[in-house]
């Protein structure tokens, strides 16, 4: 049983972690939780999908913790609100803005930030700098849905909140995505140590998008890896 997971969203990118881990095998899939294993040097590592939002990030956070794993890395994709953002760039994640309906129940006081391992953090931005990739540590908002809940219409003619971005900017958030604060809130509440790595797929001020992406998503397995790989040396039973 691997003690690092990584966690991207959709299922289908659980595979690309075959160009990035030794012996990557698939172990299983159920609903949007899909499973496999490889090795990054010596290092065993899991991948495990989380699916869209708040609730099944709980279910996968809880189980894997349940199952033994006590390192959690979300790597997925995020919406800039930073201008220094660009597409392709990532974001090492050190706070969640409190905004998650599913995070408060673990982590019930607003007064309280949501924040990612420091290890772990650390262990990302070292990894960025290993494979020369562009990042920066930031803070994220995880929004609870697509539509309304990140100022999105949600009809063809409907109209969204303009103002919503700009009140999450003023929080705080350099991102806007829809998982991390729920991974970090749950991963504490059960003693897991958690971290998330967020690829720009789009900046939300002037909506451009991230229209291959497929690169920027091996490269988040890439940096996942790397630093999971350092957090299981570091931590290894002497």
């Amino acid at each position: 049983m691997p003690k690092a997971f990584l966690l991207p969203g959709d299922p289908a990118r659980v595979d690309f972690a075959a160009s990035v881990l030794r012996d990557f095998v698939i172990v299983g899939q159920n609903r949007e939780f899909r499973l496999g294993c490889g090795y990054l040097g010596e290092a065993l590592i899991g991948v495990c999908s989380t699916g869209i939002g708040g609730a099944s990030a709980e279910i996968a956070t809880v189980e894997l913790a349940a199952m033994g794993a006590t390192i959690l890395i979300r790597t997925g994709g995020c919406g800039a609100l930073a201008d220094d953002l660009s597409l392709g760039d990532f974001l090492i994640v050190q706070e969640a803005v409190r905004n998650s309906g599913v995070a408060a129940i673990y982590q019930p006081d607003p007064a309280i930030a949501v924040g990612a391992d420091a290890s772990v953090s650390s262990a990302l931005l070292d990894a960025c700098r290993s494979l020369r990739l562009t990042a920066r540590p930031g803070i994220c908002l995880t929004a609870d849905g697509y539509y309304r809940a990140q100022g999105r219409p949600n009809t063809a003619n409907g109209q969204g909140d303009a103002g919503l971005l700009d009140r999450f900017a003023a929080a705080g958030a350099d991102v806007v995505e829809m998982e991390a604060e729920v991974i970090l809130a749950v991963a504490s509440a059960c003693n897991v140590r958690a971290g998330a790595v967020l690829a720009v797929h789009a900046h939300r001020r002037s909506d451009g998008w991230l229209e291959d992406y497929e690169a920027t998503q091996r490269n988040l397995l890439r940096i996942g890896a790397e630093a999971a790989a350092t957090m299981i040396e570091t931590f290894k039973p002497q």
